[in-house]
C-alpha cells in the first residue's frame, strides 16, 4: 500500500539548465534543474558534506555542484559524481550521495513524488489540465496554511480566485461528489452587470466548479455557463511552505467559447488577451474566518477514508 503522493511542485518554464531553482513542497525543501539532457530532476536542497543548500550551486554538464566545496550530484540519482580535491584515480564513497527524488512533466507542470510506494504515473496531479491557447501563469507563496487553502477552495473559492466580472454565490448547485481521486462542488455564479443580487437569481447563467484533489495540493477551478459548457479553466497546485504558509503555481486559459449574454468588459478582455482570472496572491485574512465549513467537511472524510486501510496494515 503505498503513502506517497504526486506534488506540482513547479511551473516546468521556471526550472531549466541555467540555474537551479529552490522549493519547498509539502514542507520539504527541494531543488529543481535541468540536466544536460534537459530532463528535470529533483534532490534535497541539502549538500550531505557541509548541508549548504544545493540551490546554492550552479548547474553543470555533469550534475548540480555545490557552490560551497564544488561537490557535484547527479540529477537523477543523487550521487556524487566529482569532488574538487580527490585525484583521478580516487573513487567517491556511494555514501556521499544527495536524496533524489522521482520527476515527472506533465501540463507544464514539474511534479515530484513525495513519500513512500511506487510512482503511479497515470495519477498525475496535473493530468486533468489540457490548455487551449493563450495561458496565463503564476507562482506565489501565501500566508495560510496549505490545509485550510484547500478547505477554503471548497468552502469559499472567491476568497482565493476570481473572475473577471463575475460574482461567485454563496449558492450550491447541488451536493460534494467524488470521482477518480477528486472531490468536487458547484455553485452558482452571476455577471457583475446583474440589476438583481445574487441572493435572488434562481436561475444561476454560471457555474463554479471546484474539484480538490484527494491526495496532494491539486484544485482545478471552472467557470462554466449554464449548459456546463467551460469558460475558463485554472489548475492551482499548492503544498506546505514553511511556517504555516503555503506555496503555490498556476496555470490557466479562457475557452473558446463565446458567450452572448457576456457584459462589455468580458468581451473586452478576451479581445485584448487580457487574463480572465486572478489567483490571489494577498488573502483577505477576515473573509476567510467568516467562510462556513460545508464541503470541507466532505474532503476530510474523503481523505480520512484513503488513509484508513493503510494505518490498519500498519
Amino acid at each position: 500500500m503505498t503513502t506517497g503522493s504526486w506534488w506540482a511542485a513547479a511551473l516546468a518554464e521556471s526550472v531549466d539548465a541555467s540555474r537551479p531553482l529552490a522549493v519547498v513542497c509539502n514542507g520539504e525543501a527541494l531543488v529543481l534543474f535541468r540536466d544536460a539532457s534537459g530532463a528535470a530532476c529533483a534532490l534535497e536542497d541539502r549538500c550531505p558534506h557541509r548541508r549548504v543548500p544545493l540551490a546554492l550551486g550552479k548547474v553543470t554538464p555533469k550534475g548540480l555542484q555545490c557552490g560551497y566545496h564544488g561537490w557535484t550530484f547527479d540529477g537523477k540519482t543523487g550521487a556524487c559524481t566529482a569532488i574538487p580535491n580527490l585525484s583521478a584515480d580516487e573513487r567517491v564513497p556511494p555514501r556521499y550521495g544527495a536524496r533524489s527524488y522521482r520527476v515527472a512533466e506533465a501540463s507544464g507542470f514539474i511534479h515530484v513524488w513525495l513519500g513512500d510506494g511506487e510512482p503511479d504515473d497515470a495519477r498525475l496531479p496535473g493530468s486533468l489540465y489540457h490548455p487551449q491557447g493563450e495561458e496565463h501563469t503564476g507562482a506565489s507563496i501565501v500566508n495560510v496554511a496549505a490545509h485550510e487553502y484547500l478547505d477554503a477552495m471548497l468552502d469559499g473559492p472567491d476568497c482565493l480566485v476570481s473572475f473577471d466580472g463575475v460574482r461567485i454565490t454563496d449558492f450550491f448547485l447541488g451536493d460534494a461528489r467524488t470521482g477518480d481521486g477528486w472531490l468536487t462542488v458547484d455553485r452558482g455564479a452571476v455577471w457583475k452587470t446583474r440589476m438583481l443580487p445574487p441572493a435572488f437569481v434562481t436561475d444561476h447563467p454560471l457555474i463554479v466548479r471546484t474539484s480538490v484533489s484527494l491526495a496532494g495540493g491539486a484544485a482545478l477551478v471552472g467557470l462554466l455557463d449554464a449548459d456546463e459548457t467551460p469558460l475558463v479553466t485554472v489548475f492551482v497546485a499548492s503544498s506546505a511552505n514553511r511556517r504555516g504558509t503555503t506555496s503555490l503555481c498556476w496555470r490557466g486559459f479562457r475557452h473558446d467559447a463565446r458567450v452572448a449574454s457576456a457584459p462589455l468588459r468580458w468581451q473586452i478582455a478576451r479581445a485584448t488577451g487580457r487574463a480572465p482570472f486572478t489567483v490571489r496572491e494577498q488573502i483577505d485574512g477576515a473573509a476567510l474566518a467568516a467562510l462556513l465549513v460545508a464541503p470541507s467537511r466532505d474532503l476530510a472524510a474523503a481523505r480520512t477514508a484513503i488513509r484508513a486501510p493503510i494505518a490498519s496494515i500498519a
